[in-house]
């Protein structure tokens, strides 16, 4: 259960790269960018708790794809948080394929009445694998 929690939370710390962590990325190539902005779009969406749009940026029962569906399926207290923060690695495309590397922090906080909890964890030198279909990237 723990591995399941585990890559769910490297999927979500992924998406956060960008927009939650503010990171300042110089000007990259345009796959690269484009790669960025569906890595932050995926996190959000996870974070939201919006798995349905989750779904849409990975490749359909690939691995991240099936990461979504175990996080959907996990029980949830309304007044629980999670923050991803992710801080890039590498990025590496090679035509129609593409590598992310992150070290993936995730930040889950409960509350109970006026009495709240949190606790993180860092995943460092997490790789997640994606392909460029009809223009479009997609996470394995």
């Amino acid at each position: 259960m723990k591995k399941i929690i585990l890559l769910v939370l490297i999927i979500l710390l992924v998406f956060t790269l960008i927009g939650c962590s503010g990171i300042i990325v110089p000007p990259l190539p345009h796959d690269k960018a484009d790669i960025l902005i569906m890595m932050n779009d995926y996190l959000l969406a996870m974070s939201n708790r919006e798995y349905e749009l989750a779904k849409t940026y990975c490749v359909l029962n690939g691995n991240a794809y099936q990461a979504v569906e175990v996080y959907q399926n996990v029980p949830y207290i309304d007044s629980s948080t999670l923050i991803f923060t992710a801080y890039l690695n590498y990025l590496e495309t090679n035509g129609n394929n593409a590598e992310i590397n992150i070290d993936l922090t995730l930040t889950a906080t409960v509350c109970f009445d006026d009495i709240c909890s949190s606790e993180s964890e860092t995943i460092n030198n997490t790789s997640m694998y994606l392909i460029k279909i009809n223009d479009i990237w997609k996470l394995k």
